[in-house]
């Protein structure tokens, strides 16, 4: 074998896109010379093209420990390191390319990238100024300098970076559509600080309605990628009605996915229902693992509805698999997971002649949103997995809990409000198994009133900082337990905002707040377990943190407001037929709370209450009778 002509010949077959031969023949030289750094190197880019990550690693690695000085090699290892999220092997990839040319600006940039998956935001903010530095030019760069600093909550300078991105690339839409959805950060201040960026919401996203453009295929295709890169997750924190704005934000959604996928915007025809064949239903979600979502409401819908009355198809949109994936498997008679081609999930989901089509959740994972945003079934419904309206008029309806929602609540949503007896969801207690964990591993009083304040800390509106150091003046020793967001700015302003709520008091909040590190499930049931009182976050209810606090006997106190998002916790109050600690206003959530720390007999009775009647808000069946009634009754209205 001519070596030289073999190389040319695999290159040749590689440029045409022939990669299998090109394989071939890099395989064949490595037979004569299994040492060839170069070939080594091909076959790792090959393999790097065909997806195919593990062979991609091992011939690089053979090439680079061959000629130690291949630049392009090390960059294609931090890639493939990141794509299998191994983060820091890719940072050491990147800093050997550096080592061997302090200015190859892609190291620099994906550096960047790799702190910034990592949480280290100041380290990623200080690679893509040195990208700018040596590139100005770079937009991709200033876009990535922007999220990052949005994940800081630095806003101002975002926009900056954004607008400098959007200069150097006109109609850059995955940088006008991070400017519009920046404008809704994690944490605020203050009330007014929410009002101010709710109105620079509303004006951007007005703005990206009229500016962006569609008018090529090149256009539609840049609008697709940045569908979802931002989402507007932290909106429904303020504690405002979003109907308005999430309609206009949906109505962008559909009008982008349908010029890009005019196959998949139309509703289908009608699936045909035989006597006796049962009811097609699909359920789209990225959450098939131990998760909220999953918790609630899927697992209970999809174990118990029956299965001779509906046949149920599993699309999984998400990576993430443990026990909890094995399960769901189980419960579909047909479950389609690691479809990575978009337009192919599509086809694979209209092909399967579905009658109706659920999203336990809009607006958490981006692939989910875009199926959302087409009509893949001639019947789609959300839930209230993402507790809010979708705003996307290819979903027809919301489907919800009877004891959740307010007299007003038809007017909170886009889809048709389907209010299921009780709290929507058949649940069952978590099955978690104990670990050995004391007030001293978390490093509490040993005599304190310990009140658990476990929800996510952006879910804290400000308006309501001050009730925890009421409480504390009255109780005297107790202590507020947080959980500390994967943000550590997320943390500080939070740290600060309670700081300052506490000093109007004249109260020191570093005796009383403690910031808990995350926890996984045997952890977070131990803290349960240890605590006296679950406060729930007024201005968006726990759910899960309710039933999981409940499972551990704890007294809840909440207030809940006008929404269906802030009154989980009241209407699981409610079935238990616990009313006591459902407070009436924010000066009642006070009281009930510092009345259960002080009071001990009241705070026993309560927990015994709890003990008695717990069972009511498991397993139960009424929900799932509603919910098959429901989804019968829409199909064949719809059939006729």
């Amino acid at each position: 074998m001519n070596i030289s002509e073999a190389i040319r010949s695999a290159i040749e077959c590689y440029k045409s896109g022939n990669l299998q031969q090109a394989e071939s023949i890099c395989k064949e030289i490595l037979k004569i010379q299994p040492n060839n750094a170069d070939v080594l190197y091909f076959l790792g880019v090959i393999y790097f093209q065909l997806n195919d990550c593990e062979s991609t690693i091992q011939f690089i690695k053979e090439a680079v420990s061959i000629n130690s000085n291949n630049i392009d090699a090390y960059i294609i290892l931090g890639v493939v390191y990141q794509r299998k999220c191994q983060i820091d092997e890719a940072i050491t990839c990147y800093q050997k390319v550096l080592d061997l040319d302090p200015n190859f600006v892609n190291a620099y940039y994906n550096l960047g990238i790799a702190f910034q998956d990592k949480g280290q935001l100041d380290e990623a903010i200080s690679y893509y100024q040195k990208v700018l530095e040596l590139n100005p030019n770079d937009a991709e760069a200033y876009y990535n300098l922007g999220t990052a600093l949005v994940e800081k909550c630095i806003l101002d300078k975002a926009t900056t970076a954004f607008d400098m991105a959007i200069s150097k690339k006109p109609n850059y839409v995955a940088a006008l559509w991070a400017r519009c959805m920046s404008r809704l950060p994690p944490i605020y201040p203050d009330q007014s600080s929410i009002e101010t960026s709710r109105q620079r919401y509303r004006e951007e996203l007005l703005k990206l309605c009229d500016t962006i453009s569609l008018e090529t295929q090149q256009d539609i295709e840049t609008a697709v990628e940045a569908i979802g890169s931002y989402q507007p997750f932290f909106l429904p924190c303020q504690g405002y009605n979003d109907r308005e704005l999430q309609k206009l934000y949906g109505d962008l959604l559909f009008r982008i996915m349908a010029l890009r996928y005019p196959q998949f915007a139309k509703c289908p025809a009608n699936q045909i229902l035989l006597p006796g064949e049962p009811i097609r239903v699909g359920v789209v979600s990225h959450y098939f693992y131990h998760h909220s979502v999953w918790k609630i409401p899927i697992k209970g819908w999809v174990e118990n509805l029956n299965k001779k009355r509906f046949k149920l198809y599993g699309y999984y949109t998400g990576k993430t698999k443990d026990t909890v994936t094995v399960v769901a498997r189980q419960c579909f008679s047909r479950f389609v997971e690691d479809i990575y081609g978009f337009e192919e999930l599509c086809q694979i989901i209209r092909n399967d002649n579905l009658h109706i089509l659920i999203y336990p959740e809009i607006g958490m994972d981006p692939r989910t949103l875009k199926l959302a945003s087409l009509r893949l079934s001639p019947v789609q419904c959300v839930s209230l997995g993402h507790p809010d309206t979708s705003g996307l008029p290819t979903i027809d309806y919301y489907i919800s809990s009877d004891l959740m929602e307010p007299p007003d609540a038809d007017d909170h949503y886009t889809e048709q409000l389907i209010s299921l007896p009780n709290l929507s969801v058949y649940y069952t207690p978590l099955e978690v198994q104990s670990v050995a964990m004391n007030r001293d591993t978390f490093g509490l009083r040993l005599k304190s009133v310990l009140y658990l304040c476990s929800h996510a800390l952006f879910t804290y509106l400000p308006q309501y900082d001050e009730v925890f150091p009421r409480i504390a003046q009255q109780v005297k020793d107790c202590q507020f337990l947080f959980i500390s967001h994967k943000s550590n700015f997320v943390t500080e302003q939070f740290h600060n905002r309670i700081k300052q709520a506490f000093n109007q008091f004249n109260l020191n909040a570093d005796s009383s707040i403690i910031f808990l590190p995350r926890l996984d499930q045997q952890q977070y049931h131990a803290v349960n377990c240890l605590s006296d009182i679950f406060l729930d976050s007024i201005g968006w209810s726990a759910n899960n943190s309710t039933f999981e606090a409940i499972a551990c006997n704890l007294p809840v106190v909440t207030f809940p407001g006008r929404l269906m998002r802030q009154r989980h916790c009241a209407a699981i109050l409610n079935m238990l037929g616990l009313t006591e600690t459902i407070a009436s206003t924010v000066d009642d959530y006070v009281n009930i709370a510092v009345r259960l720390g002080r009071d001990l007999e009241w705070r026993r009775q309560i927990s015994e209450k709890i003990t008695a009647n717990k069972h009511r808000i498991y397993r139960d069946k009424t929900c799932i009778a509603a919910l098959e009634d429901f989804l019968e009754r829409t199909v064949r209205e719809k059939l006729r």
